[in-house]
This record gives C-alpha cells, sequence and structure tokens, in this order.
C-alpha cells in the first residue's frame, strides 16, 4: 500500500504474488513473548533483491490491532525506515537478518503492566538482536534492541512499539 496525496493507504503494486519472508509471517498465539519476538524478527529482516519497500510495510502492518485501523498499522510500521532510506538499500542490493534474539522485562515495563490503566492482558519487553546486513558485498553486525508491547487477550495483537530502552 502506498500513501496517496491525502494521506489514506491505498493498494499498491505488488499484490498477493509479491515476496514474503519468513521472517515476516504474523504468529496466531497467546504467548506475548513469541509474538514481540516474532515482530522484532520482522521489522529487522529484509531483503531488497526480492521484495519492495511496500511489501514489508504491508508485511508489519499484519502484527497490528485489526479493530484500530488506520492507526494500529501505522503504529506497528512505525520503526521501519522510510522509503527514501529503502531506495538507498536497494541501491546497494542489501539484505539483513537478526539472530540471538532475547526478551527482558524490566521493572519499568513490569510496573506499567500492573498500572490499573493498561489494557487487559498487555504486556511490554526489551527485545535485543543482532542484526546482520549485507550491502555491496559486506558484511555487518549491529546490535538492535525495541521495546515491544502487546495485548493478548487470548490472541495476541500488537500495541505499541519504540527503538529507545523505557526510562
Amino acid at each position: 500500500m502506498a500513501p496517496d496525496e491525502t494521506g489514506s493507504d491505498q493498494a499498491d503494486a505488488g499484490g498477493d504474488d509479491a515476496a514474503k519472508l519468513d521472517a515476516w509471517q504474523r504468529p496466531v498465539t497467546s504467548d506475548p513473548k513469541a509474538f514481540a519476538v516474532a515482530y522484532a524478527r520482522a521489522i529487522w529482516t529484509y531483503d531488497t533483491s526480492i521484495h519492495s519497500f511496500w511489501d514489508w510495510r504491508d508485511a508489519v502492518s499484519v502484527f497490528a490491532d485489526p479493530t484500530d485501523p488506520p492507526e494500529g498499522p501505522r503504529v506497528a510500521r512505525s520503526l521501519l525506515p522510510y522509503p527514501e532510506q529503502f531506495e538507498q538499500l536497494q541501491l546497494h542490493d542489501a539484505k539483513a537478518s537478526v539472530s540471538g534474539l532475547t526478551v527482558d522485562v524490566t521493572p519499568e515495563l513490569k510496573a506499567m503492566e500492573k498500572d490499573p490503566r493498561a489494557p487487559a492482558g498487555w504486556h511490554g519487553y526489551l527485545v535485543r538482536g543482532a542484526q546482520s546486513t549485507q550491502m555491496d558485498g559486506r558484511t555487518s553486525t549491529a546490535p538492535r534492541q525495541a521495546t515491544v508491547a502487546v495485548v493478548c487477550s487470548p490472541d495476541c495483537r500488537f500495541w505499541s512499539a519504540s527503538s529507545e530502552s523505557p526510562q
């Protein structure tokens, strides 16, 4: 999907036969940790030689709460690069994968989970991993982390994410 002049989402080229990576699969689960890890894997994995920015964007959007359009998908996509940044990655035939994913619950996230204002089934995690990126035939590895919140009641759905640790 691509934004039109009004900012709404319209169907974009790519369609059902667009390349989907295994790492982009949204799990149907009631395990909030598994869902948070799957979301992190989806945002940190790409291959510019087989998919477009819009394919990646659509794949990450399915993690969102389906009852919260259009805000849910927008928030789920918030940790992806901008289309112009993806174009730069394409120029270098870039691809990335993530390994060593770990999930932690910080004291701040534990407190937020117990906050009566939190939705029922809310869980927050600090997800970390090592992203290996291949560009122009060279490989580099960089640490990644995101704070990911999900709501499971009983099946999990994305609630929010930030690339910073909770304070």
